[in-house]
């Protein structure tokens, strides 16, 4: 296996697995102590139990079809392209994986394009 495709697989399991945890976690309500404002010291609470809550994983769709589309073609310049456009499309997510993700995935782009 080339190495731009292993960083783009390390890079795609990163980004789903965090995305899954933080959505998880306000899909079922963390609490944060909030200790300043106008409002004094209180305890909040997520929204939990809706449906929207979990919408990082209805958009993290696209970027995963897209990493594997050029994960499993052949074509370095096309998956180089696709890669770099995953990376692009991943940063809504939570900076992409809180930006691990989105710089492994666009190292991979480019390291496809390179060779």
């Amino acid at each position: 296996m080339e190495t731009y495709k292993i960083l783009g697989i390390i890079g795609l399991v990163i980004l789903v697995v965090f995305t899954a945890i933080i959505s998880t976690l306000f899909f079922l309500g963390i609490t944060f102590y909030y200790p300043y404002g106008m409002m004094g010291y209180r305890i909040h609470y997520y929204m939990y139990g809706y449906p929207f809550m979990m919408f990082p994983l209805i958009f993290v769709i696209f970027p995963v079809v897209l990493a594997l589309i050029g994960l499993i073609i052949n074509d370095r310049t096309a998956s180089g392209i696709l890669l770099i456009l995953a990376s692009f499309f991943s940063l809504p997510i939570f900076f992409g994986g809180f930006g691990i993700g989105f710089i492994l995935l666009l190292l991979s782009g480019i390291f496809a394009l390179v060779k």
